[in-house]
C-alpha cells in the first residue's frame, strides 16, 4: 500500500511514522505543503489530569515528546485582585513547532519520504491518502461535499503572544475593561509562555481600531495586564486577532482520502487536547490499515468506533468552553471562588468530584458558600447538587429535577397504579422535585389515548392519591406539566411509531395555522376565537384542578412544537390577524393563557414556563428572540 500524507499537522506524521513502522518496505510518502504556521498554534496538551496514565505506542517518540515537553503542576485563576490556586493537576505542554519537528524527524528516520510542494497533485497514484493541512486544508475544502464539510466560527476574537515567563503552573486572567471582559490563559512552552488573550467581538469594536494591528494589541493587552507581567513584554506571535474555527465533518473518509487531525475535527486552545487526541486516533488507524480490509471500508468502522469517545467527546467540551468564554461577563460578579470553580469546570470534563480531590480548601468554601446555613449529618456543607432552593415561596429540599416524561398508560387521562409507583419510587430516591409528565387540559388536546389529563372531575382524585403520598412520605416536591398537544395530537403512543391514528379513533387537532406538523399527518384546524377562549379556560380549569389536587407547581409548556409552540414559532404561525406576524403578536395569545392560568394559580405558588429556545431553522425563532419571550413570560 501507498501513502501519502499531505500536510504536517501532528497527527498525520504521526499516521505517517506508525504505518512505515508497522510495514518498513511500505512507500510513505509526505508533502509539506507550508500550511499552518506554527505561530498561530498554541501549544498543545500532552498530558492531562483526566488522563494522567496515556502513552503513545511507539516509544521512542513519546520519550522525546516528554523530554521536549514543559511539566507544570496546578492552575491559578486571577480574577478582581484575587488568586485562587489549585496544586495536583499534572500538565505537559510542547510547542506546536517543537512537536511537528520531532514527529518529522522521526517520520524521517523511519524511511518515509518528506519532500516540499504548494499544492497536491491528485494525479499521484497512492491508495491512501492523508489528508493533514490543518483547519484551513484546501484539500478538504477541494471536497467539502464528499466529507461534509462546515466550519462554525466562534463569537470572541484571540490572539497569541510569546512572553518571557515560566510559569510553574497553567494560569488563567481576567479583567473588567470600559469594553467588556477580557481573558488571558498563560500556557507554558519550553523555558517561556504563550499568553492566548480572548476577547468578545463586540468588546474588540468597541475598543476601536487602534488595538487591531499587532502592535495596538500587544499595547493594549500590556495595559490591561501591567500587574501579571510585571514589566515584562509581549511578542505578537499572531498575524492579529482571530476567530476560532470549530471544524466538523460527517465523514473523515471518502474513498481513499483520510482527514485527521486539525483537518478533521478542531478544538479551542482553551480545553487543549486536539493534537494528542487525533494522535490517539492515529494510533487506532494505523492497526486498522494493517488488516488487509479495502482502505473504504475500514476507514468507515474505525472513524465509527473511535469518533464518539474522541473527536465527539473533545468538541463537547470545546463547545461549553467557547460558551463560557463568551459569556464571560455572566459569571464575573459572582465572588471569587465561585467565578474561579466557574472558570475550572467550564468544558463539564472538570467537575466537583475532581476539584474536591485536587483543591479542597476551594470546594470546600464552594460547599459552604452554596449550603449557607445549610449543614449535613456530618456537621459540614452538602454538595452543591444536594442543598435546597429556591422557587419564589417554594422551597425544594435539593437541586435534582425529575424532567416530566410521557407514559402513555392513563386511561381516558386518569393516572392509575402504574403513575403511583412511577412518582412514587422517584420521590422516595430523593429527587428534590417532580414534575408530572405532560399533562393535557381537553381531552382532544392528548398526544395519544394514554395520555395523561387534568380535564374530567376523576382526574383530580387520581391525581391527588399520588401527590397526597409523595408529600407524605418524602420531602419532594411535585408539579405538573399543564399543555394542549396542539397538531401533534392524534397519533398512537410511542411504542407504535406515533403514528397517526385511524379515522375512527383520532380526533380532529388544533393549530395556531391550518399546518401541518409532518406530511403524514392531517390537517389542523386554525383556531378561531371560540377556540382560543375554550382552551384558555380550559388551561385555567386545570390548575385550579392541580391546586385542589395538592400539587406544588405547575408547568406550561410552550415547546416542542405542540399548540402554544405553534403560535410562537413563525414556522407553524401562518395567521394574518393580531395573532401572526411579528413577535409580539406571535405571543399574544400564549400569554393571554398564561395570564388566565396565573389568576386561577395560587399566587404562593409558582408557575414555570418550558420553551423551545431555539428552532434550530432557518427563519424559526433564534436565542435573541428567546430572551425577549422570557421576559414576556416573566412580567405575565
Amino acid at each position: 500500500m501507498k501513502v501519502t500524507c499531505v500536510g504536517l499537522d501532528p497527527a498525520g506524521l504521526y499516521l505517517a511514522a506508525l504505518l512505515k513502522t508497522a510495514d518498513p518496505g511500505r512507500e510513505v510518502e509526505i508533502i509539506d505543503t507550508g500550511r499552518a504556521p506554527s505561530n498561530d498554534v498554541a501549544p498543545h496538551v500532552m498530558q492531562h489530569p483526566l488522563k494522567p496514565g496515556r502513552r503513545l505506542v511507539d516509544e521512542a517518540l513519546e520519550r522525546a515528546i516528554h523530554a521536549a515537553s514543559r511539566q507544570v503542576h496546578g492552575v491559578r485563576v486571577r480574577a478582581k485582585g484575587t488568586d485562587t490556586a489549585t496544586d495536583e493537576q499534572a500538565y505537559s505542554f510542547i510547542g506546536h513547532a517543537t512537536l511537528t519537528d520531532l514527529l518529522r524527524e522521526r517520520a524521517l528516520g523511519l524511511g518515509c519520504a518528506i519532500r516540499n510542494q504548494s499544492a497536491f497533485s491528485q494525479d499521484r497514484a497512492a491508495d491512501l491518502v492523508i489528508v493533514a493541512e490543518g483547519a484551513a486544508s484546501p484539500l478538504r475544502e477541494a471536497h467539502a461535499n464528499d466529507f461534509g464539510a462546515a466550519r462554525t466560527p466562534s463569537q470572541n476574537r484571540h490572539i497569541l503572544f510569546d512572553l518571557d515567563l515560566a510559569s510553574d503552573r497553567l494560569e488563567h486572567w481576567f479583567h473588567r475593561t470600559p469594553h467588556g471582559i477580557i481573558a488571558a490563559s498563560l500556557l507554558p512552552s519550553g523555558a517561556a509562555s504563550v499568553l492566548a488573550v480572548e476577547i468578545s467581538a463586540a468588546a474588540l469594536d468597541k475598543a476601536g481600531p487602534d488595538i487591531c494591528s499587532r502592535d495596538g494589541a500587544a499595547a493594549f493587552c500590556d495595559e490591561i495586564f501591567a500587574n501579571e507581567l510585571e514589566g515584562r513584554i509581549l511578542y505578537p506571535r499572531s498575524t492579529g486577532w482571530q476567530s476560532f474555527n470549530e471544524v466538523r465533518n460527517a465523514r473523515w473518509g471518502a474513498g481513499d482520502m483520510l482527514l485527521v487531525g486539525g483537518a478533521a475535527y478542531t478544538s479551542h486552545h482553551s480545553v487543549g487536547l486536539g493534537a494528542r487526541t487525533s494522535m490517539e486516533d492515529a494510533e487506532t488507524l494505523a492497526t486498522a490499515l494493517g488488516t488487509g480490509v479495502p482502505v473504504a471500508e475500514t476507514l468507515k468502522a474505525t472513524e465509527a468506533a473511535i469518533r464518539p469517545k474522541g473527536a465527539d467527546s473533545l468538541q463537547r467540551a470545546s463547545r461549553a468552553s467557547i460558551a463560557w468564554l463568551e459569556n464571560m461577563h455572566r459569571y464575573f460578579d459572582m465572588p471569587p471562588e465561585q467565578f474561579a470553580f466557574s472558570c475550572l469546570t467550564r468544558s463539564m470534563r472538570i467537575t466537583h468530584r475532581h476539584l474536591k480531590s485536587w483543591a479542597p480548601r476551594l470546594v470546600a468554601g464552594i460547599d459552604a458558600l452554596a449550603a449557607g446555613a445549610v449543614r449535613g449529618r456530618n456537621g459540614a456543607p452538602p454538595p452543591p447538587m444536594l442543598t435546597p432552593y429556591r422557587l419564589g415561596e417554594l422551597t425544594l429540599p435539593n437541586r435534582i429535577v425529575m424532567s416530566p416524561m410521557c407514559m402513555y398508560s392513563a386511561d381516558d387521562g386518569t393516572v392509575n397504579d402504574f403513575h403511583m409507583v412511577h412518582y412514587g419510587s422517584r420521590a422516595i430516591g430523593g429527587a428534590g422535585l417532580i414534575i408530572a409528565e405532560m399533562t393535557d387540559v381537553t381531552r382532544d388536546g392528548r398526544i395519544s389515548h394514554g395520555c395523561a389529563g387534568m380535564y374530567k372531575p376523576e382526574h383530580v382524585p387520581a391525581w391527588k392519591r399520588i401527590v397526597d403520598f409523595v408529600h407524605a412520605n418524602s420531602e419532594t416536591r411535585i408539579g405538573v406539566q399543564l399543555a394542549h398537544a396542539g397538531r401533534k395530537g392524534s397519533i398512537s403512543p410511542s411504542w407504535e411509531g406515533h403514528a397517526q391514528l385511524p379515522p375512527d379513533k383520532a380526533w380532529r387537532t388544533l393549530a395556531a395555522s391550518a399546518v401541518p406538523f409532518d406530511t403524514d399527518r392531517t390537517t389542523p384546524k386554525a383556531m378561531d376565537r371560540a377556540d382560543m377562549e375554550r382552551v384558555r379556560d380550559a388551561f385555567a380549569n386545570a390548575a385550579l384542578m392541580a391546586d385542589e389536587a395538592g400539587f406544588d407547581m405547575v408547568e406550561m409548556h410552550f415547546a416542542h412544537g405542540y399548540l402554544l409552540s405553534s403560535f410562537i414559532s413563525p414556522l407553524s404561525n401562518r395567521r394574518t390577524d393580531e395573532y401572526g406576524g411579528a413577535l409580539e403578536n406571535r405571543l399574544r395569545y400564549p400569554l393571554e393563557v398564561l395570564r388566565a392560568t396565573r389568576r386561577a394559580w395560587p399566587q404562593a405558588k409558582p408557575i414555570t414556563v418550558r420553551i423551545s429556545a431555539h428552532d434550530l431553522v432557518e427563519g424559526g425563532t433564534t436565542i435573541d428572540d428567546s430572551i425577549t419571550i422570557s421576559g414576556w413570560l416573566r412580567d405575565a
